[in-house]
């Protein structure tokens, strides 16, 4: 005969997305695959993954991508992906298409790595490289930052 049906108690309901499916499993020996099932059957989300609500979806397309990244706290990349899978434009005209290299965001061009320094702008790593790269301004060396 087969193993009798886990019991799931509310405690391990509220659990679930608070932490790692895996790590939820090895604490109630049982497989990942199990707890990833019943958390997906309850349409939660997995632990470390943005949920989207109507409140935010709301800001796609009012702001730029970058902006609507760094208010909510997640990749521009997320915020792209989430815009364009809704089917919403972009916020259009060159003030907000076009990122506004200020003096202080050329300052940190090569002061950490491009990844650290997009991070801070609200841009992707290209945008930082390219940037730098056409200022003729190095690249920072490894294990060292100067921000």
């Amino acid at each position: 005969m087969g193993k009798a049906a886990l019991q799931w108690t509310d405690d391990m309901l509220a659990q679930l997305g608070r932490e790692k499916d895996a790590v939820l499993a090895e604490r109630w020996g049982i497989s990942a695959k199990t707890v990833n099932l019943k958390r997906n059957a309850l349409g939660i989300a997995a632990f470390g993954h943005f949920q989207w609500t109507s409140e935010t979806t709301a800001l796609l397309g009012k702001a730029s991508d970058a902006e609507v990244a760094k208010q909510l706290g997640i990749s521009k990349a997320s915020v792209v992906a989430r815009r364009t899978e809704l089917g919403i434009a972009p916020v259009t005209g060159a003030a907000s298409s076009a990122f506004d290299w200020t003096d202080e965001a050329i300052a940190l061009l090569g002061t950490a790595s491009d990844a650290k320094v997009a991070e801070q702008l609200g841009l992707s790593r290209l945008t930082v490289y390219n940037a730098r790269v056409a200022r003729g301004i190095e690249a920072a060396k490894k294990g060292t930052s100067k921000a």
